[in-house]
């Protein structure tokens, strides 16, 4: 019996075929050909045998092999036509499946993502989904092909003999139970195994990002021996799935061979007193015979259901999850003054406040700078006015706006972000630089690329804006992709623009150019700066000192050496 749960699932998967209806009724309508010429066969055995082979009638000795052929024929394009849709409509359905799912994890608030890793997403993409893909491509066109041709063939057996036939199917209830019991393991299994496969990735992912740390450490034999639990764990689930799935199939067709034997023997004692005909007696265990295979496929197909399920169901779980909020609908014109007030933030699961009735003030077109040791809350601060979380007390205001009124596109739109940690994708230097404005011309690249400082390295390379970057840039030198980097925030240009100590880690050459580039970048901006040596804020309007999320100091630089308080003790230590 199908679980309530399963049928709600395929509700739901089905809904992803139905914009292709057109071709889901050529499917149907082929496999309802392939299962109508199924008992064809048996039947035309029948007069094969007594008109033809017995009764020598020369219109049967001509018609009926040709009948045989064009069976085949018809029964052969039907099977042609029936596989290469539901192919087309499965692939289809995993297209629009992955373009969902990649839509709803970019889509996913910063706290979601948080709580899976990488390798656990990817599995689900490209693992899980394709396990969805077999169920829509194979489970529902064997279910429909081959229950239509049991029904067929039955129907065949019962106008043959249908007290023979009544005997066949006693054994249907066990057959049923068996497959059912089966179900349940497999799906159990299935999950396990999908879980595994998302920890093996996980772990592969981390041992290729970090193969340098690996090696530096000398961590390879550790690395290998999570890889392997992992891949050992996967395994095991799989071999459950395999020993459930082996078990299955012959236990069910060891049933029905006892029925098929039972009533060989019923047959061969009526056709022994002349209740059938030669032909007759053929075309009935022929039929029998041909009943063994589609119940075969349904039995093995249930692996594939079950994983499937098993699939959705993960699938799913991603898919229900709350996207970020947009509830804003206004879109002012920013002029890049910010405030935050009383704002108070705490990280899920933790006791302790990130900030507590925070209040600041950003004024437009100057620079303030957030210091303090790690955990004092400057990161917390930049998460918040990018709305990547939201406050749970207080508010931070844009144009005495509040945040929560503003659309997040147009919030997002207007602030630009420069980090020490580039991110860059495998792609052209062109398209770097116009990340999020595909339509943007070459000019204005050009441009922005000038204004970072670097335009002078990409003119001298072979494909100059065409040039592939590498994963993450890794084609590149740390100062080069700094400079992509800020010719991207260059020809974003928004009026509000956080530095996270983009010239850390750079070679003296490097960190030169960008500080200069930094500079132009900064005119007419309100510019937040996370501080990791003073040296590169003495010249703020505003520095502001954290200690678990609270201002214990504020002002200008001078002023805090002056005041002898905790940004003096800083700068003195040599956080210079």
């Amino acid at each position: 019996m199908i679980e309530k749960t399963t049928l709600i699932l395929y509700k739901r998967l089905f809904a992803y075929i139905k914009p292709y209806w057109k071709i889901v009724i050529v499917t149907l309508l082929s496999i309802v050909g392939v299962a109508s010429m199924e008992p064809l066969m048996p039947m035309l055995l029948e007069p094969l045998v007594d008109k033809s082979l017995i009764g020598k009638d020369p219109e049967y000795i001509k018609t009926i092999p040709l009948l045989i052929m064009l069976v085949f024929i018809f029964k052969g394009f039907a099977e042609y036509l029936s596989k290469v849709t539901s192919e087309w409509i499965a692939h289809k359905a995993i297209l629009d499946i992955r373009a969902e799912m990649f839509t709803k994890i970019n889509n996913l608030p910063i706290s979601t993502h948080q709580k899976y890793n990488t390798g656990e997403l990817l599995s689900k993409v490209t693992y899980d989904i394709p396990q969805v893909g077999a169920t829509l491509s194979q489970a529902w066109i064997v279910i429909i092909r081959d229950t239509l041709i049991i029904l067929a063939l039955v129907a065949y057996l019962l106008y043959t003999s249908w007290q023979l036939t009544l005997l066949m199917l006693l054994i249907a209830p066990v057959i049923a139970f068996i497959i059912d019991r089966a179900s349940k393991l497999m799906r159990n299994s299935s999950t396990e195994m999908q879980q595994s496969m998302g920890q093996l990735t996980h772990r592969l992912e981390e041992g290729i990002n970090g193969h340098k740390d690996i090696k530096i450490f000398g961590a390879e034999k550790y690395e290998q021996n999570r890889f392997f639990t992992a891949a050992e764990s996967l395994r095991k689930h799989t071999m459950s799935v395999v020993k459930v799935s082996a078990l299955n199939v012959p236990l069910v067709q060891v049933m029905a061979a006892i029925a098929l034997s039972i009533v060989l023997y019923a047959a061969s004692v009526m056709s022994a007193e002349n209740m059938f005909t030669p032909g007759q007696f053929l075309g009935f265990i022929t039929a029998m015979a041909l009943i063994f295979e589609p119940i075969r496929r349904l039995t093995n197909i249930n692996q594939t259901i079950q994983r499937g399920m098993a699939a959705a169901t993960s699938i799913f779980k991603i898919l229900d999850l709350t996207t970020e909020k947009n509830t804003g609908t206004q879109t002012p014109n920013f002029t890049g003054s910010l405030k935050f007030n009383d704002a108070s933030f705490c990280y899920a699961g933790e006791n302790n406040h990130a900030i507590n009735n925070f209040c600041a003030e950003f004024k437009a077109n100057t620079t303030t700078a957030l210091v303090g040791s790690s955990g004092a809350g400057k990161s917390t601060i930049v998460n918040l006015i990018t709305r990547f979380y939201q406050i749970n007390a207080g508010s931070i205001t844009f144009d005495h706006i509040n945040i929560e009124d503003i659309e997040l596109y147009h919030l997002r739109k207007n602030i630009g972000f420069v980090s020490q940690n580039i991110i860059l994708f495998n792609d052209t230097i062109r398209a770097n630089i116009a990340f999020g404005k595909p339509d943007i011309s070459d000019k204005e690249i050009i441009n922005a690329a000038k204004e970072a400082y670097a335009w002078e390295f990409i003119e001298l390379l072979p494909q100059g804006l065409n040039t592939n970057i590498g994963e993450n840039g890794n084609k590149l030198s740390g100062g080069q992709r700094q400079r992509i980097a800020l010719a991207r925030a260059f020809l974003k240009n928004a009026p509000i623009l956080i530095l996270d100590e983009a010239t850390s880690a750079l070679d003296n050459e490097s960190e030169t150019k960008v500080q200069r580039a930094l500079i132009k970048l900064q005119l007419g901006k309100t510019v937040i700066v996370i501080a990791h040596r003073l040296s590169t804020i003495k010249n703020a309007n505003n520095i502001i000192v954290l200690d678990k999320g609270r201002i214990i100091e504020e002002g200008t630089h001078q002023q805090l050496i002056e005041h002898k308080g905790n940004y003096n003790q800083l700068y003195q230590s040599g956080f210079k």
